[in-house]
């Protein structure tokens, strides 16, 4: 039989994808057929244009139960089986296998197909993938997987929290009694800064994989099994955003992530530095109190400033000033408001360290001074009270000066600050969840030991004053509320908040992969009749268009990233490689 089927749909070999027909063969016990079997065999015939399904046979079904008695009590004879299996409209063909052993090593040989996929957890086994290997039969494994647990990434810089006030240590459970990291240093002594959910190469998460296998980095599985993001993004097999979550304790660096032809040109020349050549337009939703800098001040407000602080007018210098007069004036131009931005902001970032250092030190003493009488402003007493934070925290840095250039941002939790791509910010405190593009790219400026690339900072950004750009969240349903904005084609998010007592259906993204973790509260969720816990740090990947029962058993609050409708059409969706010729 499998020399006759082998007869049938063979033909010139070639690869999957090409004029000639692509066979596939996939293999399984069905004993008994369920859900998993039929979603696993759909997606084994969407790798290509014919579907052979091998059933393994009686011998092998029973030396799997552990004896032919339980094969009899339990088990369904093959040729049951092989009918059930033919019967679905997405095989061609089905056969029993003719091995004596666990594998269909000798039957793949005797079919000889273009593709051998393996659904689930399951993998081929050494005598299958020498086959393979020998014949030239390439492999796909993971079909059929419909969600995966996912182990994130956690950082461990130098500005997060102690691990009793930590969200992501509390989100990873390491807030529970310490133990010894690799380090040698106790884990309480670690700052907890960040938790990355996603396959970036610098901090990818692993894969929990069914069946209790090994858990797997996730950039390995998903190009293993690049079915489970759905057809737009199967070819790349990568997630184009990341989700994490923050706790700062300590500001983080005065910063801008470049557009996507300037990262591409940042990565040319120096991949050392800038690791892709990808964007990153970000948004950071508040979990707790949020402090951050974001976004250039109106330039009256900026004005203001110089006048009051003459340490920052010093810096800013008459050039400069006047610049920013003329931008000030009702009848200025777009292009005197940029130029009166960029030449003060430039004039400041470009002094020498000699002129900055001595400037810093007479600012922190007026900073530090008693008010006037009737007391500052209320925006410069807070930019005051800030320059003296970040002078415990940073001593002499340029960025300090930053404090009067961009807006200061206080959020509750659940806003939602907006970082496009060019924009200058600096986070300062809080915990937060933060969504991006793919990319781990950062153009920084000050507020770091780090290097600070001040020319490309000046050079890229959009030197545009006004309120900090925010997403208000849109409440998409009852218990949901949708973060997402028109410039944003990457990535979504959603805030799903279900009362105790309660189950829904959801399907976030019927084209692509949903990301997503419970961060307070407790349930379980269901995916084709599986059924898995959802408690506090729980992170899971969801398969394209599939559906999930989510149900609290308390209050539970989970947020989920996905892609945007409109990324999945032109001009957004991912362009398919031409192939080689």
């Amino acid at each position: 039989q499998a020399t006759r089927l082998r007869a049938r749909f063979r033909r010139p070999r070639s690869p999957c994808g090409a004029m000639s027909k692509c066979v596939i063969v996939a293999s399984g016990y069905f004993n008994p057929l369920h859900y998993g079997h039929v979603s696993y065999l759909q997606k084994a015939k969407d790798a290509g244009s014919t579907l052979i399904v091998v059933v393994n046979n009686d011998r092998q079904a029973a030396a799997k139960l552990g004896s032919e008695e339980a094969f009899k009590a339990i088990g369904q004879p093959a040729r049951d089986r092989v009918r059930l299996v033919r019967s679905l409209a997405c095989v061609d063909a089905a056969i029993e296998a003719v091995d004596e052993d666990e594998s269909v090593a000798m039957t793949l040989r005797m079919l000889h197909p273009d593709v051998f996929a393996n659904g689930g957890g399951q993998h081929a086994t050494p005598k299958e993938a020498e086959v393979c290997a020998e014949l030239g039969i390439r492999m796909i494994d993971g079909l059929g997987i419909e969600m995966l647990l996912l182990k994130p990434f956690t950082q461990h810089y130098e500005w997060g929290k102690a691990k009793s006030d930590s969200a992501v240590a509390a989100l990873t459970g390491a807030n529970m009694p310490s133990t010894s990291g690799p380090s040698g240093l106790r884990s309480p002594q670690r700052p907890y800064a960040e938790l990355w959910m996603g396959d970036h190469p610098s901090g990818p998460s692993k894969a929990m994989m069914p069946g209790g296998a090994d858990p797997h980095c996730l950039i390995t599985t998903l190009k293993k099994s690049p079915s489970f993001l759905g057809e737009a993004l199967a070819e790349d097999a990568q997630l184009p955003f990341m989700l994490k979550v923050l706790s700062i304790q300590k500001a983080l660096s005065i910063q801008a992530h470049p557009d996507k032809e300037l990262a591409a040109k940042l990565h040319a020349e120096r991949p050392d530095v800038y690791k892709d050549a990808n964007h990153k337009p970000e948004i950071a939703i508040a979990l707790t109190e949020f402090e951050a800098l974001c976004g250039f001040r109106s330039i009256p407000e900026l004005l203001g400033f110089v006048d009051a602080v003459p340490e920052l007018a010093a810096l800013v210098g008459a050039e400069a000033t006047a610049a920013l007069r003329e931008a000030a004036e009702p009848s200025a131009s777009e292009e005197q408001l940029r130029r009166g931005l960029k030449e003060a902001y430039c004039a400041v970032m470009r002094s020498a360290d000699e002129a900055v250092s001595a400037q810093l030190r007479l600012l922190f003493e007026r900073a530090a001074a008693p008010a006037p009488e009737g007391g500052h402003p209320d925006n410069l007493a807070k930019a005051f009270r800030l320059v003296l934070r970040l002078q415990e925290q940073f001593g002499e840095d340029i960025g300090i000066f930053s404090v009067f250039f961009l807006n200061y941002v206080e959020m509750n939790a659940g806003e939602c600050l907006y970082m496009p791509q060019n924009t200058p910010h600096a986070y300062l405190s809080g915990d937060i969840v933060e969504c991006m593009a793919c990319s781990d790219n950062v153009v920084r400026g000050g507020l770091t030991p780090k290097f600070k690339d001040i020319e490309v900072l000046c050079e890229m950004l959009v030197y545009q004053g006004g309120a900090p750009p925010t997403i208000v969240p849109e409440r998409a349903e009852a218990g949901m509320l949708l973060y997402a904005h028109k410039q944003l084609n990457e990535f979504q998010v959603t805030h799903l908040t279900l009362p105790a007592g309660v189950t829904r259906r959801f399907c976030f993204s019927g084209q692509g992969p949903a990301l997503g973790f419970a961060w307070k509260g407790a349930g379980s969720f269901k995916v084709s009749g599986e059924v898995t816990e959802l408690s506090s740090g729980v992170v899971f990947l969801l398969g394209a268009g599939v559906d999930v029962d989510i149900g609290a058993e308390e209050e539970l609050h989970c947020f989920v990233a996905c892609c945007p409708p409109h990324y999945f059409y032109p001009p957004n969706r991912p362009q398919k490689k031409p192939s080689k010729q």
